[in-house]
């Protein structure tokens, strides 16, 4: 097996795969409130192609896995084809981004088709703000229902997302945080990033980390605690004295991980990215059926990663799965 490093040396061993662009949601601060013009059906990859697209990268040392969209679970198939994911010899790590809208639905089948971990969006507890933030989906009761599926089932690798928009759930960080006290869940924050340009009023949007640490701490002592089962990530964890779980918290804006990025990015319509943030991607769709071509694409791909991330991309983040 190789490995592929970049030209800064960073070692890239982790593949997140957007399965769809669709999305039953319009989050804020993920597409505009009219959404976006969808792909045509026939330019998204099928299945038989992700899978061939993994094989190949598995050759080079990539070994982790995370399926996101647009909402992974609205495309039909999805549960066979993650387990043909886990069950692909080599891969070593799977996990899942939901936004929770069908999440009780699907939640006892994800399970049992072996994935390591489920990460699932929920960004406030009120109802309306939900449906503020998720461009007017009135989900909340369905995405708790969907968590307390898991929970039900006794699985135990589920990372709740938060992403803090200062001015709409600003006001929530203790009460999300107060999740973690009885549930064995990473609850992480995550700090707002600008990505498009329907956002130009949100410069105020950004609440740092180190605001999100000052409140948590009115709830008790922060103690650093470990990702223990979670795998490994950009947020760094801490626990509140005598919790089940455990507070992290991803700060891509005033503290960028860049330096540790061991990641590139497949879209649903085949581009390969360097970066979230970059414009830079190689076109894997082509060359699908040949794995030489395959693997010289993953190596020009890593090449082309910055050193740190630049916002050169007025882009939506429902193309590239966040």
């Amino acid at each position: 097996m190789g490995m592929i490093r970049d030209s800064y040396g960073r070692l890239t061993n982790y593949l997140r795969i957007s399965i769809t662009d669709r999305c039953n949601f319009r989050c804020l601060y993920c597409m505009p409130p009219e959404g976006v013009p969808l792909l045509p059906r026939e330019e998204i990859l099928s299945y038989e192609e992700i899978i061939q697209v993994v094989k190949t990268a598995i050759g080079l040392g990539i070994t982790r896995f995370k399926i996101t969209g647009g909402e992974p679970l609205v495309r039909s198939g999805i549960i066979d084809f993650l387990k043909t994911l886990v069950q692909t010899p080599g891969v070593q790590w799977v996990s899942l981004t939901t936004n929770g809208l069908l999440l009780q639905k699907y939640a006892s089948q994800l399970i049992d088709s072996g994935i390591n971990s489920i990460n699932v969006s929920l960004n406030s507890l009120k109802a309306d703000t939900f449906a503020r933030l998720s461009g007017g989906v009135d989900g909340l009761n369905d995405v708790r229902a969907g968590i307390d599926a898991l929970l039900n089932c006794g699985y135990k690798n589920i990372k709740i997302n938060t992403v803090v928009v200062n001015g709409y759930n600003d006001d929530e960080i203790p009460d999300l945080a107060r999740l973690t006290i009885t549930q064995p869940i990473a609850l992480r924050f995550i700090e707002y990033m600008s990505c498009g340009n329907w956002q130009e009023k949100s410069s105020g949007w950004t609440i740092s980390a180190r605001e999100l640490i000052s409140q948590i701490g009115r709830l008790g002592r922060l103690s650093p605690a470990s990702a223990g089962q979670l795998g490994q990530g950009p947020a760094r964890y801490y626990q509140l004295q005598g919790a089940k779980g455990v507070i992290g918290f991803i700060t891509a804006v005033s503290q960028p991980f860049c330096v540790t990025c061991n990641r590139l990015r497949l879209t649903a319509d085949g581009q390969l990215k360097s970066c979230l943030l970059s414009t830079d991607t190689v076109d894997l769709k082509p060359i699908i059926s040949s794995n030489p071509q395959l693997a010289d694409a993953f190596i020009r791909a890593a090449m082309l990663k910055p050193g740190v991330h630049h916002n050169e991309e007025l882009t939506t983040m429902s193309r590239i799965g966040g």
